[in-house]
């Protein structure tokens, strides 16, 4: 049983590091473009950062997207390199 309790400390503080990069991300978001983007639409995938949101959002960041990966990168330990919209 102890084994088990170890498993899943380590699930949550790997799910909190998640957590806390995505909740990074949004607010380099906000701060940069002025809106919202709900948390369960962002998803990181190695060097990729995919975001789903709504075409006129979408606009925003690809015109952005160069200044939202370098407030990320300086904020988070994240090395992304593109943003998949």
């Amino acid at each position: 049983m102890e084994s088990l309790g170890k498993l899943l400390g380590k699930l949550k503080q790997v799910l909190g590091q998640d957590t806390l990069s995505r909740e990074t991300i949004l607010e380099c978001v906000r701060d940069l473009l002025g809106f919202e983007i709900r948390t369960q639409d962002i998803s990181i995938k190695g060097d990729t950062l995919r975001i789903q949101t709504t075409p006129a959002k979408r606009n925003e960041i690809s015109l952005n997207e160069s200044k939202i990966l370098e407030a990320v990168r300086s904020k988070t330990n994240l090395n992304l390199k593109r943003i998949v919209y």
